[in-house]
């Protein structure tokens, strides 16, 4: 298990690399983990196509998104703050396109942290807590933030560690990425 202080140098980048994050043009793994609202949600390749499955005490919700976009960052990281405000912009523009942004905290803590950070950022998108670093382990994260971009078909179009000194590049990239993926 990583500690808060091994991921804040991890975000400082001052750690070379030992597992390199995923790479572009491969299938993401599956996996599962809980959102802050307590459903279960699981992440799959079913058939050549990504699928999205959430459990929670009202029922069951599958979505098959043109594009996923996995943000993997913490509420003590302040370019994850950045990302976060360009991830609500591109989940408000292209949400009715059929694409999913879902955050993934790495707070040890888990809601403890996210909660007020959530209410305090009105966070729009969907948020799932990974406070042992499962998650961020199986995508070889190795800097927070660490955004993939995935098509339907679960193939990661673009791998984007941390924000440029203009925050706006961080949006252009993931549209750019997006339209890899075949959104319009």
């Amino acid at each position: 298990m990583r500690t808060r202080w091994g991921l804040f140098i991890l975000a400082l980048g001052l750690v070379g690399s030992v597992w390199a994050v995923l790479k572009e043009g491969k299938p993401i793994p599956p996996f599962e983990t809980t959102l802050v609202d307590g459903k279960a949600i699981s992440v799959a390749i079913e058939k050549g196509a990504l699928v999205l499955r959430m459990k929670g005490a009202k029922g069951n919700e599958v979505v098959r998104p043109k594009a996923l976009i996995l943000d993997f960052w913490a509420t003590w990281c302040f370019p994850c703050h950045i990302a976060s405000k360009q991830l609500a912009q591109i989940h408000q523009r292209y949400r009715q396109k059929g694409v999913v942004v879902l955050g993934i905290s790495t707070d040890e803590d888990g809601r403890t942290s996210v909660l007020p950070f959530l209410k305090e950022h009105k966070t729009p998108y969907l948020i799932a807590l990974d406070p042992k670093a499962t998650v961020a382990n199986r995508f070889r994260v190795e800097a927070l933030p660490t955004i993939y971009v995935v098509n339907g078909k679960g193939v990661i179009i673009a791998a984007i560690e941390g924000v440029t000194d203009d925050p706006r590049e961080l949006g252009r990239a993931i549209e750019r990425a997006l339209k890899k993926a075949g959104v319009r």
